[in-house]
Formats: structure tokens, sequence, C-alpha cells
């Protein structure tokens, strides 16, 4: 550090030997040393030895390192710290992860919902997060399409394991399949890691779940991102551990799962016993591990990730018969034998043990006792067998254990890769790699040697990877870097590797030769290697060597080197366990490809690790590496524990700081022009008022220059400082700051001086005016004392004037009493005077002080107005040059894009539309042509019959013979009751009858007079609207042009006038699909080239930028001429439409002459009946047959389904009075039925023309009559007069609906128009609703009750004139009781049938809908605008305003205080005040109900208070002092606005916004760290959670005056409220939900509405000049 940094006063950090690095205090500077004070003591320390601390530095740390403002280790160290204390767990080094091991539970960081935050956000987004690193390989493999790596690192206890399981587990996440039977390829990834701990993980002394091998997972993805295939590779698993371990350690998990986990039939089929009875488990007293899972339901847990991997259950029985063989191998001792260095088993434990594992194994006991006593030598002449003493025997015994351990761990892995199987074609893989940290323990053997080596070539990797991303970092702000040198640790790698004289190289030479030892090997490490830097011989030993790693020296013991390189089987034992009866066994041992010579070949270990290392460097070069440095924190394992000398040396050994090293050896300061500006201006103020200084940039490099720094850089967005120019800075900033201190100080303490001298000297005033009084009452006194003995000596003098001075003294004291009453009394009046006069004054100054405010405030209201007025003209100013340049057209071309959208989605859905009305048309034509059919046969056959009546006439002339007549009577009887006889019209045709819906149509089928009469009459008039479909049925039509139609020859023919509809819908719907499909290709056609044009001007110039505008230009003209022919395309659909519509109504009239035609020709078949009738009864032997005949045939089908004489029979005729007066009889009835049917067919047609008038009437806009919707008024009175409430079946309900939702529906561009239609129906609709509730009754007849009053009707009718007249006039109407409940307000009490309630409930669907529809609406408009609301502009921030708002403030500062923070807040919120008040004129000038308006704009405000408080959870920017201020100047506005509207609109709009004004509220408030819990969780916010209140006191920060957040004690008791929360409501959520509901029901809007009265009301002049709608007025 250079001397002028350090100044008296200045906190720096040194160096201590127990906690590493401490803060201390300058109390002294020299030139090259300073005194330091710390810990209540002073030192003196070499000024190269102190680093600067950064005092503004936040208390809560930062997120990301390389925002410190010094990047040294204590810097770090101290950021690690102060994030741990408060459970932040995770810290960025740039794009390096930092992970600690808080040694206790937090399951609110890695459930669904933390994965669901993470999912999609950017690195540096969101909070640091093991998922964040996920996340950005993941997406970085699917955007890019490039493999991944990610490295998880740390000690032992660091928690790399539990980091690994996470990444996995989100990448399962992300890329996984669902599968019915549970085993997908991500949950076979994820089961396959208990599988591995529990035979490759143990408890060591430094952690409870020690990973002692080295493991890298490929997950294969294909081109979806879906996982296809995954990989497993095991890097240097630690064998010694299996047969030795030291206290408190343990053996392998699965060795106790086992003995502990099976049941007792598997126990006793392995012979297990307890664990403490092995050798290889109790060597040390540790069988549990506190904190954990028991041992049986880790067994439990292994079983099933066994099960999920794909292992059979023989191969799981196999796995443990060789675990329980490995734990008896333990337990065989040896003793010396009779022969010399022989042995023998010890005892009959020995044996059974032997014997156990030779049964468990497969193989023969005594081959197996052999191999354990007896080794072979291979020689010249021949084998010779020799004997082994009992130490070389368990020696022997140890090596088969761990060769069979070994084995069985490789086939597990094979056996996982196989399971879950590899994917050759994949398209990507995500790595990840959990190996063992740097170690370096008291004896470090071979095992070390090779994880430090692995780690060595991962620093490497590391360093290129830091020196990289800095070296990107350079050329990204262009700036020169050239000279930066990167140091890297090649020569260790060389010194290990490096052929033929590496340390590996000599270790595999060493072992070639019989007769070497650690000494032979240490001699030659000596020799060839003394001479490289980083190679040392210890001192005092002789076999030991001393390399320097990157993250310290380390003392190697060649004691185990050569036993533990040399990777080989024993003869003895492969060929006992090869030739074993266990398949299994068998597959671990398999026979060697050499033979017998590659039995006993030599295997180097440490060359074999190297070539996997090699492997492994290889295939994280073709990745982009993530890196996670896991922390252990503490030694102790305990959480909320930070050792700084344990962390440090984790941190070196992780290559942290090496990354730091790399970035100080460039320019480890950065910081952006507006955060340097803002920490120095102090320094030269006078830059920033300087205008000659365009840009920041130029402000900046101007600075650096006049400060007289040197080598530093100024790249496009940031400055770059080298190591100390920060520090640099910051002692300038700090002695400046020192002097502005001082000056204070001298103004203080004479200020405080001159207060001292005021209180003396008024003191001695005070005094000196007591000791006067004093002084004066004594000479009074004296005085008195003196007259008083005068006037004694007067008395004594002479008797004659005793009695003269009694005389006066008694005048003297009346005198006095008088005098005295008369000043008390002049005293009172005084006050009261004085009382009166303050009075008065007081009533005068308030007035005065009121009316000098009320003027004060509208001179401000004016200025403000003003002021607006100046920042609105400049903002149009600015608007109107941005819509000259890019973005104006860029919004046009969004704009054309949305229409073009739209008008294609509503071509889509008229074809869909027209789809399915083809559809409906052509099943209605099919029946519409089968109904002609058999009309056309009942024709033929009554001509035939006329014909043959006509033929009698004619060739009898007079009555026929019996015999004749009886025949043809018979004969026609018979053809119309068996050939022609039909079923009822309802029957035949059901389509052709209305029905208002499903259960209606449930209803049974007429009868008596309204199963003939009814019906057709409906039917008839339909016939026009079913021939309508006649362009999707092309065959039907021919039926329609009967020869009795009868058309005229200006008319087209049925084919004509199909083929002609046919040709203009297909034309009109080609167009407009052509039009709309080439308005589409070329929109998608311009995208592309746009999208491509943007992607390659990022790097283009000036001139791309007016070629892509002229682009643009004609992109916008083709648009517009599109546009334009798609609209000519619509005029001319419709064109063709209405001339289908005409097409129809000509098919329509001819429909209706045939329907004439037929009426009369069945009237003459009944004159000619009757006269057959009359003439037949000339003969009185055939009268009673002629009679029964003529009562069993009915009138022809036609006539059975016109009268309902189906299942009626025909009255007895009257006597025949002769042919005559029959005619004449006949001749009546029929004028009679005509009559009928005409009355009833007019009567019907004025009803609906009556109900389209109405309906036509009601879409217009009435209006309103005094705050009374009209239109909902007419349809009332309409609905009474016309008596739809108790009809049982009308249409008239569902055609309001449909005219009320057409009108809602339709399409219109201008927003305040859809606004006003919407308010418009709301209110009438709503008012419809609230008097249909009012005078619908609350019970009614039943379904039961009315079919039994029409059964009754039926039954009264028995006559068949009669039966006509019930026909023609419909249901029976109500009685005057019905109708005589009117109220006064001019409403009636009725009682509703099915359809009237049917109808209440379709009005209350509509009213919810049009309510949510202007909801949403709102939600939408203002959404966007909320985003701008959220976070406060640039300029609104204190620390980052350009100068010329700086220069604008500073000059403005006296005149406008309030309007420079209104300015920005009127500019952002005052879309939103405007959206609202245009909605709230709106339903004032629609007269909607203040209820649901009040329900409205609470949902709104609700909306608005959801949207800015989750933003303030998730974002860390936006919880900041001045961001908390921006928003509460937008709360008041919102406030302002809500006091505008009242409370009959708003309600509790304002108390929806609760709790983003709590939180605003908190951000504002001064003096943070005295606030308590109980003050911060009980006054300030109440309504927020504990959890929602720690989210924001940890992510607080001020920019504005940069005081800090609450104490860290309130912190840690909300951390704790927070879990507790948590846990009890069983969520981990903070954030808030919006209630989308409709929030009213239909009693709350007819309780709440006042009631309307009907009478008195004004109808337009449009309805009281229409004749036909009197009764709208009665």
């Amino acid at each position: 550090m250079a001397p002028s940094v350090v100044v008296v006063g200045s906190h720096v950090w040194v160096e201590d030997p127990d906690d590493a690095w401490v803060d201390a205090v300058v109390t002294a500077v020299e030139k090259k040393k300073v005194t330091v004070s710390y810990k209540g003591r002073e030192a003196v320390v070499r000024l190269k030895h102190c680093h600067a601390r950064d005092e503004d530095a936040p208390s809560c740390g930062v997120d990301d390192m390389t925002k410190l403002s010094y990047l040294h280790e204590p810097g770090v160290l101290h950021n690690l710290f102060l994030r741990y204390s408060i459970d932040e767990i995770y810290t960025y080094t740039g794009s390096i992860l930092i992970a600690i091991n808080p040694f206790c539970a937090l399951p609110h960081l890695y459930d669904e919902h933390m994965m669901e935050q993470y999912k999609g956000t950017r690195l540096g987004e969101l909070s640091p997060h093991v998922f964040a690193i996920a996340e950005a390989a993941y997406r970085a493999m699917v955007d890019y399409g490039a493999s991944q790596s990610i490295l998880v690192s740390g000690e032992s206890g660091a928690g790399k394991t539990e980091t690994t399981k996470l990444i996995m587990q989100y990448l399962a996440y992300m890329g996984g399949r669902a599968s019915s039977d549970g085993r997908t390829i991500e949950s076979q990834v994820l089961e396959s890691n208990p599988l591995l701990e529990a035979f490759g993980n143990a408890k060591t002394v430094r952690n409870n779940n020690s990973s002692r091998f080295g493991k890298f997972v490929e997950i294969q993805f294909d081109r979806a991102g879906r996982i296809s295939g995954a990989a497993v590779r095991t890097y240097l698993l630690e064998r010694s551990r299996v047969v030795q371990i030291a206290d408190p350690e343990r053996n392998y998990h699965a060795f106790y799962q086992l003995c502990c986990g099976a049941s007792e039939e598997e126990r006793a089929r392995l012979k297990l016993g307890a664990a403490e009875t092995y050798h290889y488990l109790n060597q040390s007293n540790c069988y549990e591990i506190p904190g954990k899972d028991s041992n049986a339901v880790e067994y439990q847990k292994t079983r099933r990730a066994m099960e999920v991997v794909g292992l059979t259950l023989d191969e799981q029985e196999a796995i443990f018969r060789v675990v329980a063989a490995i734990l008896h191998l333990g337990n065989i001792t040896f003793k010396a034998g009779t022969a010399a260095d022989s042995s023998k088993l010890h005892g009959d434990k020995s044996k059974f043990h032997l014997e156990a594992v030779a049964e468990l194994l497969r193989c023969e006991k005594k081959k197996l006792r052999e191999s354990l006593l007896t080794r072979t030598l291979v020689t010249r002449d021949g084998n010779i067998k020799k004997d082994l003493d009992p130490a070389a025997a368990v020696v022997s015994r140890d090596t088969l254990a761990k060769t069979i351990y070994s084995r069985l761990f490789d086939w597990l892995v094979d056996k996982v890769n196989k399971s879950i199987g590899q994917d050759p074609a994949c398209a990507s893989i995500i790595g990840v790699l959990d190996i063992y940290g740097f170690e370096t323990f008291q004896f470090n053997s071979f095992e070390q040697f090779c994880i430090n080596l692995a780690n060595e070539k991962l620093q490497q990797h590391f360093n290129q990877h830091v020196f990289k991303a800095e070296q990107e970092e350079y050329e990204r702000e262009e700036i020169d870097w050239s000279y930066i040198e990167f140091v890297d640790n090649q020569d260790v790698l060389e010194l290990i590797e490096k052929k033929p004289m590496g340390i590996i190289s000599l270790l595999d030479e060493q072992c070639m030769f019989p007769k070497s030892c650690a000494e032979t090997f240490a001699t030659k490490l000596y020799q060839s290697c003394a001479a490289h830097p980083r190679f040392e011989k210890p001192k005092l030993s002789q076999t030991d060597f001393t390399i320097n790693h990157y993250a310290g020296q380390v003392t190697y013991q060649c004691d185990l080197f050569l036993d533990k390189n040399k990777d080989y089987v024993v003869a003895e034992h492969q060929d006992l366990l090869g030739n074993s009866k266990d398949a299994f066994v068998v597959s671990l041992f398999p026979p060697s490809a050499g033979g017998e010579k590659a039995k006993t070949k030599f295997t180097s270990l440490g060359s074999s690790f190297k070539q996997q290392l090699a492997e492994l460097m290889a295939s994280l070069g073709t990745t982009e590496p993530h890196y996670v440095r896991c922390v252990k924190p503490n030694s102790k394992n305990r959480p909320g524990a930070f050792e700084n000398q344990n962390v440090i040396q984790q941190l070196r050994c992780g290559g942290v700081l090496e990354a730091i090293r790399i970035s100080c050896a460039g320019y480890p300061t950065r910081r952006s022009f507006d955060e340097f500006l803002s920490r120095f201006t102090m320094l030269a103020p006078e830059i920033l008022l300087d205008s000659s200084y365009e840009d920041n940039k130029s402000a900046a490099k101007a600075m650096l220059e006049k400060l007289g720094l040197t080598n530093f850089q100024v790249g496009k967005s940031k400055v770059f400082l080298r190591a100390g120019q920060m520090a640099m800075l910051d002692a300038m900033r700090t002695q400046k700051l020192n002097a502005a201190v001082r000056v204070i100080q001298r103004f203080m303490r004479c200020w405080l001086q001159r207060r001292r001298f005021l209180a003396l000297r008024k003191a001695a005033v005070k005094a000196q005016a007591l000791w006067r009084g004093k002084a004066a009452r004594q000479e009074f006194e004296r005085r008195r004392r003196e007259t008083a003995a005068v006037r004694i000596q007067k008395v004594y003098r002479g008797c004659l004037a005793r009695r003269q001075y009694a005389r006066v003294q008694q005048a003297v004291l009346a005198l006095q009493a008088g005098a005295r009453g008369m000043f008390a009394r002049s005293e009172a009046r005084s006050r009261r005077r004085h009382l009166a006069a303050t009075r008065i004054q007081m009533r005068y100054r308030g007035h005065r002080e009121r009316r000098a405010y009320a003027k004060l405030r509208r001179s401000a209201v004016v200025l403000q107005c003003t002021w607006r007025g100046r920042a609105a003209r400049l903002h149009l100013k600015r608007l109107k040059h941005e819509a000259k340049q890019t973005g104006a057209l860029q919004a046009a071309k969004t704009r054309l894009e949305k229409q073009c959208e739209e008008l294609t989605w509503r071509l889509q859905l008229e074809k869909r539309m027209r789809s399915d009305l083809e559809e409906s048309k052509s099943v209605e034509m099919a029946r519409v042509q089968q109904e002609m059919e058999q009309l056309r046969a009942e024709l033929r056959d009554a001509h035939t019959q006329v014909d043959h009546l006509h033929a009698q006439l004619r060739a009898g002339g007079g009555a026929p013979t019996p015999g004749r007549a009886t025949g043809e009577g018979t004969r026609i009887g018979r053809s119309a009751s068996g050939t022609h006889t039909a079923p009822s019209s309802a029957a035949a045709s059901p389509v052709l009858m209305p029905s208002r819906s499903g259960k209606d149509m449930a209803s049974p089928p007429p009868t008596g007079k309204h199963a003939g009469i009814k019906p057709v009459d409906v039917a008839l008039p339909m016939l026009p609207a079913a021939a309508a479909a006649a362009p999707s049925s092309p065959a039907a039509l021919p039926a329609l042009t009967h020869p009795l139609a009868r058309p005229s020859s200006g008319r087209l023919s049925g084919s004509a006038l199909t083929e002609r509809v046919e040709e203009g819908a297909g034309a009109a719907v080609g167009s407009a699909g052509s039009a709309a499909d080439g308005t589409v290709g070329a929109w998608e056609g311009e995208g592309a080239v746009r999208e491509g044009a943007a992607e390659g001007g990022a790097a283009a110039q000036v001139s791309a930028a007016v070629l892509e505008n002229e682009k643009l230009k004609e992109a916008l003209e083709a648009s517009d001429s599109r546009a334009a022919a798609m609209e000519e395309a619509i005029v001319s659909k419709d064109e063709r439409i209405r001339g289908l519509e005409d097409h129809v109504s000509t098919l329509k009239d001819e429909c209706n002459r045939l329907r004439e035609h037929i009426q009369g020709m069945e009237r003459e078949f009944q004159v000619l009946r009757r006269q057959s009738l009359s003439m037949a009864t000339a003969t009185a032997a055939t009268t009673a047959p002629l009679q029964h005949a003529a009562h069993r045939a009915p009138a022809g089908r036609l006539s059975s389904a016109l009268f309902g004489a189906s299942h009626t029979s025909v009255a007895p005729s009257p006597p025949p009075v002769g042919l005559p007066a029959a005619r004449e009889a006949a001749s009546k009835v029929a004028a009679t039925q005509e009559a009928e049917m005409k009355r009833h067919h007019i009567l019907a047609e004025r009803q609906q023309a009556d109900q389209d008038a109405v309906l036509q009437f009601v879409v217009s806009d009435l209006g309103f009559d005094n705050n009374r919707p009209v239109a909902a008024c007419v349809l009332y009175r309409a609905l009474l007069h016309w008596r739809s409430f108790d009809a049982e079946q009308t249409n008239v309900f569902d055609r309001i609906i449909q005219t009320m939702s057409a009108a809602v529906d339709a399409n219109d561009s201008a927003t305040s128009t859809n606004a006003d239609r919407l308010a418009f129906w709301l209110s009438n609709a709503s008012a419809l609703l609230h008097l249909l509730h009012r005078s619908f009754r609350s019970g009614g007849a039943s379904g039961s009750q009315m079919q039994a009053q029409r059964r009754r009707q039926q039954q009264a009718a028995t006559s068949l004139f009669g039966r006509m007249t019930q026909s023609f006039r419909g249901p029976v109407p109500p009685s005057l009781d019905d109708w005589s409940a009117v109220q006064a307000d001019g409403l009636q009490a009725v009682d509703a049938k099915f359809p009237a309630l049917l109808f209440k409930q379709q009005l209350t669907a509509f009213v919810e809908k049009v309510y949510s529809s202007i909801r949403d609406s709102l939600k939408k408009d203002i959404s966007q605008m909320l985003v701008a609301c959220i976070q406060a502009s640039r300029s609104f921030r204190p620390g980052v305003m350009t100068r010329q708002q700086q220069r604008g403030q500073a000059a403005d500062a006296r005149t406008s205080p309030q309007s420079q923070a209104a300015a920005p807040v009127v500019a952002q919120w005052s879309g939103i005040i405007a959206q609202l008040t245009e909605l709230l004129n709106t339903l004032k000038a629609n007269h909607v109900p203040a209820f649901l308006v009040r329900k409205l704009f609470s949902q709104i405000f609700a909306y608005i208070n959801v949207q800015l408080f989750n933003s303030l959870l998730l974002r860390r920017e936006c919880c900041s002092f001045s961001n908390g201020e921006y928003v509460k100047a937008g709360l008041a506005e919102l406030e302002r606005w809500i006091f505008e509207a009242t409370d009959e609109y708003a309600g509790s709009a304002w108390e929806e916004l609760r709790f983003i004004r709590q939180a605003v509220g908190f951000l504002v408030i001064h003096q943070k760290p005295k606030k308590s819990l109980e003050d911060i969780s009980s006054d300030l916010c109440p309504a927020l959670s504990m959890q929602q209140l720690y989210r924001i006191s940890t992510m607080y920060r001020d920019d504005k005056y940069g005081t800090h957040s609450v104490a860290p004690a309130v912190i840690n008791a909300m951390r704790m409220r927070s879990s507790e929360e948590s846990t009890l409501n069983g969520t981990n959520s903070f954030l808030l939900d919006d209630d989308s509901s409709v929030p009213f029901a239909v009693d709350d809007i007819c309780k709440e509405l006042p009631n309307l009265s009907l009478t008195g009301l004004h109808m337009p002049p449009h309805l009281r000049d229409s004749g036909p709608f009197h009764y709208l007025f009665s």
C-alpha cells in the first residue's frame, strides 16, 4: 500500500494469528511503517502488510465480490462472514459460486417453488444460489447447443456431495420426462447418488458423509433439452479404508447398513452378527452417526435405490453376500506355525469365519486357506510355494479384502451406467464433477499426492478460465490489457508428470525393481528433482519430500508409496475367485487377457490415475465450465460458527484467492461512471459544473487526470483502476471529509462556548438582581423601624395625643381596607380584559394565518401546474423527436402486426362459424327433404282419392250401390289408417319444434289440440330458414321445386340457386382466406428479415441503420396496402352474404306459396269427402257401415298433422239433409277453420314483429331518465305485457340475451367506446336483474301442477271447434288474482316459470361477464404502466443524476423544491391516474350502481398492491431508499385520487394498498438500526408477515444517505420467526396472490341497489311516436 493512501484515522486490515485479519485504526504514519490500534492494544506493522478497508460497504455484504471496492484477501473474508451471519450461504465471485456449509437444514432454499423462481433467469438477476449455476449451464446448453460442465470442489465436510445432489436435482427438474413405472432416466441418475454413497462414502473426522472417491456424472440431453442418457465415472477409491480406520472415523456405510438394517432371516443366511464383533468395524467406537437417520433406515433407502437403478433381487443378494464375506474375512486371525516363517489359523473362531467366507463366495475352503497362508513364486526352474508368517498372512488377507471391495465398487458403477443407458446420438451434455479438495495433513501419503495432483490440474483449468473471463471483460470494454501477465502452475505439473524425470515416472521405475524401498525412492527423487524450484528436501528426514503447491507447501512421506502404487491382483486370489461357483463373483474377477503372465504383470496406479485425469481434462476442455467452491466454515461442524483461519485456508486451496490475484494483476477495481462520479464528486466538484464535458465518461476521465492518477483505463461503461488506486482516492476523500469535519467541529465548539457564556451572564445578572432586592428590603425594614420609634416617642410625649392617635389609626385602617378592595377589583377587571384581548388576538391571528396559508397553497398549486406544464411540453418534444426515428416505425410495425393478427384470428373464427353453420344447414335440409317427400306422397294419395271419387260420381250419376260403396269406403279407410298412418308432427319432425333448452326438449310431446295445429303453424314459417342451408346440401334443393310450387319464370330454379349460392359463398371465403394467408405470410417473411437485420445490426454502422429504416418504411407501406386489400375482400364478402339473404327470402316466398297451395288442396279434399258421405246416406242399408268407415278414416296424413286427429276420433256428422245442405255445412266448417288459422298466424307474426321492434329499439342508445336505465325499463314492461314470465315455452328470453351479448361483443377500435358500451350494458343488465328479483315471487306452480292443469283443459275441449280454438289461442292466461299485486312503483309480483328463472340466471352470468371484462381491460391497460412505476428512473435517483440535472437542481433548489419531486412522479404515475379517472367518469355517466363501482376499484387497487409488492420482494434494486420515496410519491397521487373520488365510489380501495404502503413506509423511515422487532411488526408493518419483513430487511440498501438496515439482532430474530411461520403454515412463499373472482352475488346486487320506480318514466321521442308501443306508457 502506498504511503499516501493511509492517513491517521483510516481503517485498515492487519494480520492476526488468531483471526487471520482484524480491523484496526491508524494512529500514526511513518515512511514504511504505520502504528495501528486494535483489540485494545497498539502495534507497529509494515505498510505493505496493511490493506485498506471500505467503511461504506453495506452491513450485510454484497452478493458479488467483484463489486467490492477493495478486492483483496481480508475484504473477501469479511464479506463472506457478513453474509454467513444472515444465513446467506451463497456468494458470487464473478461467475464463480462460493457455497458455505450451514450445517443445518434450510428447506425453503431448495423446494420446487425456489426451482420455479430460478427457472429462466439470468445469472446474477436473483440472489446467488446453486440453482442459478445449474440454470446458467442448462440455459447455455439449450440456447447455444454447447456442452457444459459444473466443477464442485472443496475439502471434506464442505458440502460437495449435497451441492452435487442439488445440481442434479435441478437438472432433472428441467429436463425430466414423465414415466408410469417411476424409473425414468432422471430418477435413476438421482437414485444412483444414495447407492454410490452407501458403498463409497464414510464418516471422517471432518465430515459425517465424506466421499472417498471422485465422481464425474455426464448427463446427456437431446435437442429438446430432455435427459436422454447418463454416465458415471469414478476416480481413486480409498481402498485402504476397508481394512484400516481410525477412531472416531467409520468404514464405508454399506457395512453398518447391512449389519443393522437387514432382517433376522437375512442376517442368519449371511451369518452376520452385530457390527461391534467385526475387526474391520470395531477399530473405531463410532457405529451410528449423530444427526442422521439410523443404519436401518439408510439400508432401506439403499435397497430402494438399487430397485430404481435396475438391480435385480438376485444381484442385490449377491452384492450383500460379498459385503458379508469381507466382514467375515477381516475376523480371520493367524498365529505362528510349526515350521519357520509359517502361520496357521488361530482358534475355532477363525475357522468359522473362514468357512463363512468360503460359503458366501462359493469357493473351495482349502484353496482359500492356502491363498491366505502361502504364496507361489514363479522361477525359471518352476513354481515354488512359500509359507507366509502371521504378519504377511494378515497383509494377504487385507489385500484380498481390498481387492474384492474395489472390484465390487467398479461393478456397481458399471451396472449403474448400463442401467441408465447412454445416448450416443445426444445433442449435448452437462457434466457434474464432485471431486476431493486439496488436502494437507500431518501425515500425507500416496492418496494425498494423487488428490493434490488432481487439484493442480483443476486449478490450472480454473486459472485459464478466470484469465479468459478477465480477457473478455477487457476486450468488451475496449481497454489495453496486453501487458498483464498470467502466472501458471505448469511447472508443478511437469515436476509430477513429466517423463522421464517426473515423480510418477520415477515411482513406476522404482516399483519395477524387487528390492526397492522408500529410501531408494526418496534418494532417487533427491537426485533428480533437487534443482526444481517447487521441490524441497526436509532437513530432518531421509524419506520425506516437499512440493510447493499453489495452495501451499505439502510434505509427503514415501513409506507406503511403492506398495500403494502397485495395482495388481495376487495370482492365488485370482485363481480362487475366478473358479468360484457363484457367477456374480466370477464376473468380478474375469480371466486376464494375457494368460498367466498377465496375472503377475505390474500396473502403476499413479499412471492409471494420471491417464484418468488426462481424459477428464480432455472432457472438460470440450465443455464450458462453471465453478462451485464449497467452504467449511468451522472444524466442529456447528451452525453459525465462522473460523477465519479455516476459511481463509480453504479459499487459498480452492483457488478463489488465486483468481483474485489474477484479477489484481490487471484492474481489480471497476466502477461504472455514475457510481464513480457519485462517490468522488467532492474531490473535484467544478468538473460537474463545467458544461464542456458532454457525458460522464469524459467527466470521469478529467477527474482522474486532475487528481494525478496514472495507469488507469476508461472503458465504454466503467472506470478501471489498478491495485491501490481506489485506496488513494478514498484517502483523498477521507482527508476532505476530515477537513470538513474539523470546520464543523470548530463552529460547533464556538457555539457551545458562546451558549455557556450567555448562560453564565444571565445567571450573574439574576444573582445581582436578587442581592439588590435583599438590600432594598433591609433598608426598608430599617426605615420602618425608625418610623415606628418616632411614633412611639410621640405617644409617650403626651397623653392628649393618644386618643387622637387612636382615631387616626382607625381611620387609616378603614382607608387601607377600602383601598385594597378597590385595588383587587381593579386587578380582576384588568385580568378579565387581558383574557378577552388574548382570545381576540388568538382568533385574529388564526384567521390571518389561515388566509396566508390558503394564499400560499394557491401559489404553490399555480407553480406546480406551471412546472408540470413545462415538463409535459419537454416530454412532448422528446416524444416528437423519438417519433421521427426508428422507434416510431417500429411502433407502427408492431401495431400493424397486432391488427393483422386480430384480422387473421377473426377470419379463422368466421371460417369455423361458417363450417359449423354449413353442417347444421345440411342436417336441416336433410330433414326438410324428408318432410317434403312425405308431403308429396300424401298429396299424391289425395289426388288419387279425389280422382276416384270424381270417377264414381261421373259413373253412377247418383248414390253408389251398397256393395260398391262399402268396398270403396273400406279401401279408403284402410289406405288412410294403415298405409299412411304416421306419428304426430312433433315426433316426425322434432327439428321443427321450437324449444329454449334441453329441459324443454325433455318434456313430453304435446297431445290433443297441441299435437297438430300448433306444431305445423310453427314448423311452416321455419321452412324458409331450413331452405337457407341449400348451399351446403345441393341434393336437397330439387325437392323444394315441386310442380305444385309453380315458381315464376323470373325466379331461379333450385339447382341454379344452389350453384349461385355456392359460387358466392366460396368466392367470399376463398378471397378472405387468401388475403389473410397472404398477409400473414408476408408479415412472417418481413419478420424474419427484420430479425436477421436486428441480429446483424448490433455491430453495423450508421448506414446499416438507415437501410433498415428504409426497409421498415417499405414494409409499413406494403402492410397498409395488404390491409386495404383485406378490407375490400371483407366488403365484397358482405355483399355476397346480402345477395345470399335475398335468395333465401325468395325461397321463403316460394315456400309460403307452396303452403297456401297445400291448404287449398286440403280444403278441396274435405269438401269432396263430405259430398261422398252425403251421397252414401241415400241408401238406408249402407248408412251404418259408411259412418263407421268415416269414423275410422282420418282426413289424410296432412289433415291429421294439421288438426291433431291422429289420436282423437272425428265427431259424428249430423244426419244427412241432402247434397246441397252437406256441401254448405262442409264449406262453413272449412271457412271457420281457415279463418281461425289465419287469425292465429297473424297474431304470431304480430307478436314476432313486436319483439323484433322492441329489441331493435333496445339496442339503440335509449339513454337514462332520472338515473334510471330506459332500456331495462322498456324490456321489463314489454315482458310484462307479453306475459312471458308465466309462459311454459318461449324464445324471447334467449333473443334478449343474444341481443345484449351481440351488443357487448361488437368490435370497436376505440377503447373509450368499448368502456362506454360495457358500462352502459352493465348498468342496464344490473337494473333489469334488480327488477326481476323484486318482481318474482318466492314460489310458483310446480311442473306437475301445470301438467295437470293442461290435462284438464284438454279434457274440457271435446269438440273439434273447441280444440281448434284452444290451439289457436295458446296457453290459458293467468287469472286476475295473479296480476292484482301491482306495487306503487309500477312493479308487479308474478309467479315465474322455468324459462323466466333460467333467464334470471343467464342475466346474472351476463352481469358477471361484463363486470369481469371492464376489470380485466383496466388491468391490461395499467399493467405496462406499473412496470415503469415499480422502480424509480435514473433521473429520480440522487446518486445517478446527470450534470445538467444537477446544475438545474442547484439552480431551482430555492425556487420550487416541491416541483422537483413531483415532476418525475407525475410523469410516471399520471397514466394510471388518467385511466382510473376516465373509467370512473364513464361509469358515472352510465349510472352504474355505486356498489359495483366500489367492488371494481377495490379489485383494481388490490391488483396494483400485488404487482408493486411482489416486484419489491423479487428485485433487489427496488428495495432502496430512493425507490421507496419514488413509490411513496406515487401512492400519494393514488391517495389524492381516492379522496377526490369519495368513499361512495372508492370504498376500501386505500385499504387494499396496505401491504405496499407499509413496505414503502419501512423503506423511507430513518434510524432503522434503532427500531426493535416489535416496533416494526406491530407499529410500522402490522400487515406484513415475518418472511416478508425478513426479505425486505436483508435486501434493503440506502442509495441516498448511505445508512444501514435494521440491527443484526433484529434480522436474526426475523429469521427465526420466519422459520417458525413457514413451519407452522406449511409454505415458504412470501408473495401475494391476485384474486380474479367476482366479489358479489345476486342478493348483494339487489340489496345494495336502490329501488327503481317505473312511474313517470319519460320515453325517447321515437318510442312515444310509435303506435304499437302504447302499452309501454300505461
